[in-house]
Order: C-alpha cells, then sequence, then structure tokens
C-alpha cells in the first residue's frame, strides 16, 4: 500500500543539507514557506551563486583584450666603476655613476581573426549556463520539496483514517461481545473481530513510521533540526488541470534548461571554433614606448626617446595542430547536436508519461470519491442490519474493511494527482 510513497521519499532522500535551525523550535510551515527555505538553506544554489559571480568577472576579464595594456617602469643604477678606454693617451669615461631611466609602454592588438571577440563571447555564453544550471537546480529542490510534502500530507490522513478505522472496529467489538453475552453470537465471531482489530493496528504504526521518515527528510532538505517539532499546513485537494500535449511540448522546447543548456553549449562551440580557425593565421600587433632618461646614450643630460613597432606573426607550420583543433570543435557541435535531439525525444516522453499519470490520478480520484460514498452509506446500513440479526459479523467486517480500502485509496489517488501535477509543470520547464 506504501511501497510507492515509500520509493518516491527515498529517491528525494539523496538531498542532504547541514544547515539547522535553532532546536527545540515549532515551525509552521506551508507549501510555499518549505520552499523559500529550502531555496535559502541549499548548498548547490549557494556555490552556484558564486559561480555566477565568478562568471561575471571572467566576463570584464575577457573584455580586458579589447582595450590596450599600458605599463609604467623606472629605474636607478649606480656603477661601482665606470668603464673608460685609452685614445691616444687620453683617457674617456664611456658612462655616469648615477644613471636613470623611465618609461611609458603602450601594446594593442590590432587584429586577431575575431578570437578576442570569441573569448569574450564564450565568458558571456558561460554566464547565461551557470545561470540556466541555477534555474535548474531550483526546479529539481522544487520537485522533491513538493513531493515530500503532499506525502506528509498524505502519510497525516492515512493515519486518521486507521484510527477511525481501528475506533469503528473497536466499537463493533463491543457491539459483538455484547450479543454474545446474550447468546446471539458466537465465540467465533468475538475472536474474528479481535483478530481484524489487531491486524489493523500495524497499518496504523506502518502510517506514523512513514509520516515520521518522510517528515525528516524533509526536514532535512529545509534544514530544520531533527528535533524540532514542524506543522506542515495544507490540505490536499483536488483541482482538475487540463493539459493539451502539443501545447505542453511547445512551452516545453522553450523552457527546459536541459534545451537552454545545450544552447549556450553549442554558443561556446560555435566561438571555440573561430578561435581554432584562427590558430595558424597571422597576428598585428602595435606597440609603442616613450623614456625619459640620463644619460640619454652617451650625453650626461635628461632626455626624452620614443618608438612605435607594428609587430605581424605568421604561422608556417603548426604541425596540423589547427586542423586537428578545427576538427575537434566541428566533432563537438556534432555531438551537442546528437544530444539536443536525444534531449527533445526524452522531453517528449515525460510529457506523455506526466499527462497520463495526470489522467489516470484523475480518474482514480473520481471513482474512488464515489466508492467512499458508497462505502459509509453500505457500512451505515450494515451496522443496522447486523444489530436487527439480518447481517453476519463476517458481512459487517468485509463492510469496515472495504471502507478503509476506499477512502485509502481515494487519500492516494490525491496525493499521486497533486505530485503528478508537479512532475508536470518540472516536466514542461515551469518554474
Amino acid at each position: 500500500m506504501f511501497a510507492k510513497s515509500i520509493r518516491l521519499i527515498l529517491t528525494a532522500s539523496f538531498l542532504l543539507f547541514d544547515v539547522s535551525f535553532a532546536s527545540g523550535i515549532t515551525h509552521n510551515l506551508n507549501l510555499d514557506q518549505c520552499l523559500q527555505t529550502a531555496y535559502q538553506n541549499n548548498k548547490n544554489l549557494m556555490q552556484l551563486e558564486e559561480k555566477i559571480s565568478s562568471a561575471r568577472y571572467k566576463i570584464d576579464e575577457a573584455r580586458s583584450g579589447f582595450f590596450p595594456q599600458l605599463s609604467l617602469s623606472g629605474s636607478y643604477t649606480r656603477l661601482g666603476k665606470i668603464p673608460t678606454y685609452d685614445v691616444g693617451g687620453m683617457k674617456f669615461a664611456t658612462g655616469t655613476e648615477n644613471n636613470y631611466n623611465s618609461s611609458l609602454s603602450y601594446q594593442q592588438s590590432l587584429f586577431t581573426w575575431g578570437k578576442i571577440r570569441a573569448g569574450y563571447d564564450i565568458s558571456k555564453y558561460n554566464l547565461s549556463l551557470t545561470k540556466e544550471e541555477y534555474r535548474k537546480t531550483k526546479q529539481d529542490i522544487k520537485f522533491n520539496v513538493v513531493n515530500l510534502f503532499y506525502n506528509i500530507l498524505l502519510a497525516k490522513e492515512l493515519i486518521k483514517v486507521r484510527e477511525e478505522s481501528i475506533a469503528r472496529i473497536e466499537d463493533h467489538l463491543k457491539a459483538v461481545t455484547d450479543r454474545y453475552d446474550k447468546g446471539y453470537a458466537s465465540e467465533f465471531d468475538v475472536l474474528r473481530v479481535k483478530v481484524q482489530l489487531a491486524n489493523a493496528k500495524p497499518s496504523l504504526t506502518q502510517a506514523k513510521n512513514l509520516y515520521q521518515l518522510t517528515m525528516n527528510n524533509l526536514k532535512n532538505i529545509l534544514g530544520i533540526s531533527l528535533e524540532d517539532s514542524v506543522n506542515f499546513e495544507g490540505i490536499l485537494n483536488f483541482e482538475s488541470v487540463e493539459v493539451d500535449k502539443s501545447q505542453a511540448e511547445e512551452f516545453a522546447f522553450e523552457n527546459r534548461s536541459e534545451l537552454k543548456l545545450i544552447f549556450y553549449q553549442k554558443g561556446i562551440g560555435q566561438e571555440a571554433l573561430v578561435i581554432a580557425k584562427a590558430t595558424n593565421k597571422p597576428n598585428l600587433l602595435g606597440s609603442a614606448s616613450y623614456s625619459y632618461k640620463r644619460p640619454f646614450y652617451s650625453i650626461d643630460e635628461w632626455k626624452t626617446d620614443w618608438n612605435f613597432t607594428f609587430l605581424v606573426s605568421v604561422p608556417i607550420f603548426d604541425g596540423f595542430l589547427t586542423r586537428s583543433k578545427v576538427s575537434q570543435a566541428r566533432s563537438d557541435l556534432k555531438q551537442l547536436d546528437i544530444t539536443e535531439k536525444q534531449i527533445r525525444d526524452l522531453i517528449k516522453l515525460e510529457i506523455s508519461q506526466a499527462i497520463s499519470d495526470l489522467n489516470l490520478a484523475r480518474e482514480n480520484i473520481v471513482s474512488q470519491e464515489e466508492n467512499v460514498k458508497q462505502a459509509k452509506e453500505s457500512l451505515r446500513i450494515a451496522k443496522v442490519q447486523y444489530q436487527q440479526g439480518l447481517l453476519t459479523n463476517i458481512e459487517e467486517m468485509d463492510t469496515e474493511l472495504a471502507l478503509t480500502i476506499a477512502q485509502t485509496n481515494y487519500l492516494q489517488a490525491l496525493s499521486d494527482y497533486l505530485i503528478a501535477k508537479a512532475k508536470y509543470e518540472k516536466a514542461i520547464g515551469k518554474d
């Protein structure tokens, strides 16, 4: 009965967080508050926030390639011994004791076949990619929180159903015992009701264990101490959602993070191809310098000097490096094309499954809601008829069991529908 719920819970339990609130506090949280708390305490989101900041700085770093590089330098040199030379018996010094030099240098890349621009565009794509990773992580957190939240509400309601069922069986046991004392019921009837009561109690324990397990998993995700008391506020409410498969697929193709990540990766790949093609292309560099020094060559005076240089670098043979890089970049782009097609097919399948789950849960809700009404009425009639001796003990017990099963199935259908709705929203990429 609980296998599906437990499987969903164990899947979500892999999200572990070690941030916790102060212990001994009672928290009253609805679904929106749970989501906000999870977003605030999630370590992956914190890391991605820093990664986004780093990506912004990388854009500034790449932008620096468009600007000239200026540098200022200065030096002082004291010569211990000044070189001299002898001409016709006369000695001449070739320098001075004190040497000063200051210079201002300017350097600018003039033409690089688009490599600087490509590097800048890659940094912008990288920022967009990181932001999309952040968005996808939030969507994953949302689904896991919603999944656990509705399973908690389901477990709470199942506990009530089990308690009400046990209370009804206990009332019936009193009625059977009373009839036995008066000689209208057999000892076998009493024993059958006691067995039914004993069998009903483990189901209550199971529901309570499910509730505690789900509660602890959600506390863990929210960063709440396991010792804290939490009241999750909400109800299993059915609001039918009509969906159109073609519109859902169109929305998903525009909003799914996986496709957006492929788009940004393709952009990076295209720019990487530009850089690869430019590997063996000539580069043009301009530089200039202005200096103020003493001595000025052989004259012991302060003088200025300047120069301007054009540098052209022409690769002649690079050992087929460029060809290899270009082929690799093109192969990477083809891989992304294949991956995109695979993702689109998986998205279609995921949407189809989500819609199927929605429709199935909706049908179950309608049918089980009617079953609950009929089971309640059947039990009411059965109790009256049993008191009148028109119904056997076993028939009355079967009617009681039928109501418990109908109530359980109805609650499970409600939970399945709400979780299927969350799965559908995740499938189409809705935030």
